[in-house]
């Protein structure tokens, strides 16, 4: 259905003054724009109806970017995509509150996240490479990100309410995680 839609989109765009060669460009575009919002859409409405909208918000501000500019492993398919973000966000909601009670483990988990970022950043999967060029802008955008989510989740920690440097934490963590698994498993895929 994605695919799909997102071939509709760069027909329409091509034939309202789009450029013809640049076909494959606007239907990948339509296509990662598309998993991205039927993904968000379904978080947040299974969030409403848990009762976790603000900490499924919280944890989709603090992974996306850093997301966007680490990289990682990816799904095979656009339904593995959803499912399996549907899968991590909830296992980090629900896992935070096992690390609030030991500053030392947060701790320790964002010094594991900054190291993965500082050594492997960016992990660009084989299907969809990039310049050099644009591996360092890459590269610098995500450390910057990590360096400023490291101080707003330290923020967090120390004048908000303890559940907030939580789901902060484990949201960085769990991209981390993702780019490790990037780094060191590729599996090839079509999407």
């Amino acid at each position: 259905m994605i695919i799909k839609l997102s071939k509709k989109w760069a027909d329409w765009l091509v034939q309202n003054s789009g450029q013809a060669d640049d076909y494959e460009v606007y239907a990948y575009g339509a296509e990662c724009m598309l998993n991205e919002l039927l993904s968000d859409l379904l978080l947040i409405v299974s969030a409403l109806l848990l009762n976790k909208t603000f900490e499924m918000l919280l944890w989709m501000v603090f992974f996306t970017p850093l997301r966007m500019h680490l990289g990682g492993i990816h799904a095979s398919s656009h339904l593995k995509c959803i499912f399996s973000s549907f899968l991590l966000s909830y296992l980090c909601i629900f896992t935070y509150p096992l690390i609030i009670n030991f500053p030392a483990i947060m701790a320790l988990l964002l010094a594991i996240s900054v190291f993965i970022v500082f050594k492997i950043a960016p992990v660009v999967h084989p299907n969809h490479p990039v310049s050099e060029s644009r591996k360092d802008i890459m590269r610098i955008r995500a450390i910057t990100i990590i360096l400023i989510e490291i101080i707003l989740i330290c923020i967090a920690y120390r004048y908000m309410p303890i559940f907030v440097a939580g789901v902060a934490t484990v949201s960085v963590f769990s991209v981390c995680l993702l780019a490790m698994a990037g780094k060191f498993y590729h599996p090839v895929l079509s999407h």
